[in-house]
This record gives C-alpha cells, structure tokens and sequence, in this order.
C-alpha cells in the first residue's frame, strides 16, 4: 500500500473510532446522569448530581422552567417528601455530540394533602438533555402525567 493509502485508511480509522468511543462517551454519560438523578430521588442525596449539572443548567418541564440548580435540588428536595414507593425507569435512546436522549417512566403515590387524596400517579417522558463543557446546561422534558384516585 502505497503513503497515500495507508494515509486515508489511518484517516477513516480514526474517524470510526472517534464516532464509536463519543457514542459511548454519550452514554456513559447518560449512564452516570441516570444513577445521580434516580439516587437523588431514592435517598435526597444530590451530590453526585450536583458535580453533572452546571449551576446555571435550565430544566423545562411542562408547566414549569427550573433555572439554575438550586431550583432543580429544591425540585427533588421537596418533591420526595410529597410522594412514596417512587419506581422510576429510564432508557438511553439516543446520544450524539452534546445532546442525549432519554425515555422516562415512573409510579409513586403521591401523598394526601389538606385538598386532595392519595393517589396513583404515573409519568411518561421524553428527556432531551444538552450538555455544555462535560456538564448537563438544558433540559427539556416532554410527556404526560396520569394520576388516580387509591381505592
């Protein structure tokens, strides 16, 4: 093989490669994202969360934008005490350049309040979150929740 062809063989090499291992740095990524979230949610433990998210990262949820971290801590802070038996799944789908695509499913009770009974509440969502400098900066979060009396 002459220079030349041993050049653009080393060139398309190396340009797989590079495809192949951000594909994975996408989902390892993802990966680490999933277990900080869910930890949080389990435990109220955001540390590990906190070292993925930039402190000025924005969550649009339906109905609802989140700016900054604090918001987004005070968010699951506050939320697991509304709520009990939290089963959540989530599924890599995507990941290509600084975006990365999840589905999301989760059931919990939510808690009685002053004005409402418990009830059932499951969520179905799609995550798209876009990272900036190996930090999660956006995310937006599309999907539905359903919600049912316990009988």
């Amino acid at each position: 093989m002459n220079t030349r062809g041993r050049i653009l063989t080393t060139l398309v090499i190396a340009s797989l490669l590079s495809a192949c291992s951000h594909g994975d740095s996408t989902r390892q990524f993802a990966d680490s994202f999933v277990a900080a979230e869910s930890k949080a949610w389990r435990t109220g433990d955001v540390g590990d969360l906190k070292n993925l998210e930039r402190d000025d990262v924005v969550y649009h949820l339906p109905g609802l934008d989140l700016r900054g971290w604090k918001a987004h801590e005070d968010f699951i802070v506050n939320g697991r005490a509304t709520v009990s038996d939290l089963k959540q799944n989530w599924k890599y789908l995507s990941g290509e350049g600084n975006h990365i695509v999840l589905a999301y499913d989760s059931n919990a009770i939510a808690k009685a309040t002053d004005k409402t009974p418990s009830q059932m509440t499951s969520n179905d969502y799609l995550f798209v979150l876009r990272l900036e400098d190996g930090h999660v900066a956006e995310v937006w979060a599309n999907g539905s929740t359903t919600n049912k009396p316990l009988q």
